[in-house]
């Protein structure tokens, strides 16, 4: 599993000292790159790549224009990538370095909460074609480094998009709920940040390739990523999982006789959407082509009580009733 490090930037020497690559190239976008990037080339020597920020650069054209300038460059597979930023750019920066020449080296540097709790961690990179995520490969970053210090420049609607994946690990984790419900404010500890992580990386460590246990980790994310899809990716991630958090809940209250309440709960006290934003069939239509519907037919998580969760095929009629419920 991969190396996760907590701690500022000034950890990053001796990582690269001991992968001793030929080049480095550091990823990042936009809106990172006038907070983050300058202190990381200061301790790399690294080269920059600055792609446009946002989910719609997230795409096989952006993938190739990476390509072109690794080779411009003369990366090798001795070479090191580093994503520094969100979701967006760890996404990227793993598919670009597991393909380019057929694998180089891979280090990460989540800058959002999304993506140190969920995105960075794990070893699934991923692109959008017609659909989220629906190119990418399984590889295992040789680390991650995760900066608390990194959250303080996130707007406050970046952070309750990373609530949404948080949110979700209280529900498949007794220890996360009871940190979450216990939290004064809204804005999450580095100790909370370090079990969400910890809770992934038990997970990961069982079913890397998502083929058994691994699956309990999209809670909420079947109706998540079809939300996203009917938005045009116009609602954030974590947003969508939200949502997708209370159709599950309502999927859980019809099987298991769990609680819709815990959950709405805890999305209320981060501000996180809990209605259904588009028609229930549109959304159950969009379900069905998720990439994790083995053999066309709907898989869900569905929880049976705070730290437990049932992996299942899943009627289509009590799916629409759970959606129609958060309409």
């Amino acid at each position: 599993m991969e190396k996760v490090i907590f701690g500022g930037f000034s950890e990053l020497p001796p990582l690269l000292s001991a992968l001793s690559p030929y080049k480095v190239a550091v990823l990042t976008d936009s809106n990172v790159a006038p907070l983050w990037l300058e202190p990381l080339l200061e301790v790399t020597g690294a080269e920059p790549l600055i792609i446009p920020a946002g989910e719609e650069h997230k795409n096989v054209n952006t993938v190739v224009s990476l390509w072109e300038k690794l080779q411009k460059m003369g990366f090798t597979r001795k070479s090191l990538l580093i994503g520094l930023g969100g979701g967006v750019v760890t996404d990227i920066a793993g598919f670009v370095a597991s393909t380019y020449m057929r694998g180089t080296l891979l280090g990460l540097v989540p800058t959002t909460l999304l993506a140190q709790v969920d995105a960075a961690i794990g070893g699934k990179t991923g692109v959008n074609f017609n659909g989220k995520n629906m190119i990418g490969t399984f590889y295992v970053p040789d680390f991650v480094l995760v900066s608390h210090e990194t959250l303080s420049t996130l707007p406050p609607e970046e952070l309750m998009n990373g609530m949404g994946e948080v949110v979700k690990y209280a529900i498949l984790d007794r220890s996360v709920y009871k940190l979450l419900t216990g939290l004064h404010g809204t804005s999450p500890t580095e100790g909370l940040v370090r079990e969400c992580i910890n809770v992934k990386l038990r997970v990961v460590m069982e079913d890397l390739r998502e083929g058994g246990r691994r699956r309990v980790l999209n809670l909420g994310h079947t109706a998540g990523h079809a939300i996203e899809k009917l938005s045009d990716y116009s609602l954030k991630h974590g947003f969508a999982v939200a949502i997708g958090l209370m159709v599950a809940a309502n999927v859980g209250e019809e099987l298991y006789g769990f609680d819709p309440g815990k959950v709405e709960e805890l999305l209320r006290k981060f501000n996180l959407p809990t209605r259904l934003p588009f028609e229930p069939s549109d959304v159950l239509g969009e379900m069905k082509l998720d990439k994790k519907a083995w053999y066309g037919r709907i898989v869900f998580v569905v929880p049976v009580d705070i730290g437990d969760v049932s992996v299942e095929e899943v009627d289509e009629e009590v799916i629409r009733r759970a959606l129609e419920a958060v309409r």
